[in-house]
């Protein structure tokens, strides 16, 4: 049993894993029951979305701790805070006690996400380092690697660069040589392989099906806003479509080499190829970021998180002294 500042700071951070647990799961069925509507905003919303969805529970766990720390929980101006929501003995805490428990899987589930999540950077940092020195330059951060596999690719981390293989520019012309090569650019100006590696770390505290479908939707608006990133013309946009088809049809043919597989490589044809045609050639007016209705979401979400916390630790409590 510890008293004063630490034992405050260590029923805070239970406090907080509460709020996470009980905002994921607000926030995974919030996201489950609008899946199929995000696909009527534009792709830059979406995007925003979709890093929402994910950035959620740290964002409202975080403020609903701030809302249960002395700062919001002593003064006259909060009382109709305290009655709402409050912690018993915040000064008091107990090691061997369900909040330790809590706070201990809590960090050794993250502690496990983040190792998996740095092994998988560390094997692409060389895989990247492997291909740049195997490759041929074409031009800055685009090379040329030795295949006959027609596939194209953006990867690194920190300092990202676009492979395209001579199997490929063999077997199309330049017009569609050079859309690719734009669209993987567009990749490297947005940073796609460092936000892919984030996004996939954060969804990882959802459940596997909402997890792959965030993730899945994340790879697919990636794609999109690359696609449409050089377009400024509607024939330059049935150019991109052209250029997408006839590149899907060729590797149809082939089966991509395992030195080219990693989920941190974003490549040309992988992603839902007629959802990205669709989008292409789609003139219909779509809707821009709804910034009232997410505030508001995340304002309900909040409140709710931090009454289910109370009412939660209230229900544990007594569970165990009876």
């Amino acid at each position: 049993m510890i008293f004063g500042h630490w034992a405050l700071a260590f029923n805070l951070l239970t406090i907080a894993v509460l709020a996470f647990i009980v905002a994921n799961s607000l926030v995974s069925l919030a996201f489950w029951s609008v899946k199929n509507k995000i696909q009527r905003y534009t792709v830059s919303t979406r995007k925003s979305l979709l890093w929402l969805c994910v950035l959620s529970p740290w964002i409202i766990a975080l403020s609903v701790t701030l809302l249960f720390s002395p700062l919001f929980q002593s003064g006259a101006m909060f009382v109709w805070l305290t009655e709402l929501a409050h912690w018993h003995h915040p000064n008091i805490y107990y090691f061997l006690s369900w909040h330790s428990i809590s706070l201990l899987l809590f960090i050794g589930f993250s502690l496990t996400i983040a190792v998996r999540s740095l092994v998988v950077a560390y094997k692409n940092h060389y895989q990247i380092i492997l291909l740049r020195t195997l490759a041929t330059k074409k031009s800055e951060n685009v090379f040329i690697i030795d295949s006959s596999i027609p596939t194209a690719f953006t990867g690194g981390l920190i300092k990202p660069s676009c492979f395209i293989s001579t199997g490929l520019m063999e077997q199309l012309d330049s017009d569609d040589i050079e859309i690719i090569i734009q669209h993987e650019l567009a990749h490297l100006h947005y940073a796609d392989p460092l936000k892919k590696w984030v996004f996939s770390l954060l969804s990882s505290y959802f459940s596997p099906n909402v997890k792959q479908i965030l993730k899945s939707m994340m790879a697919i608006t990636m794609e999109q806003a690359a696609d449409s990133f050089f377009v400024k013309t509607q024939q330059q946009a049935h150019n991109v479509a052209s250029t997408l088809v006839r590149f899907t049809k060729l590797a149809a043919k082939y089966s991509i080499h395992e030195q080219f597989k990693s989920e941190l490589l974003v490549h040309f044809c992988r992603q839902s190829i007629e959802q990205r045609v669709v989008e292409l050639l789609n003139e219909t007016q779509l809707k821009a970021f709804p910034m009232k209705l997410v505030l508001l979401t995340i304002i309900l979400l909040a409140v709710i998180s931090m009454t289910s916390v109370d009412s939660l630790h209230h229900a544990i409590e007594t569970l165990f002294d009876h």
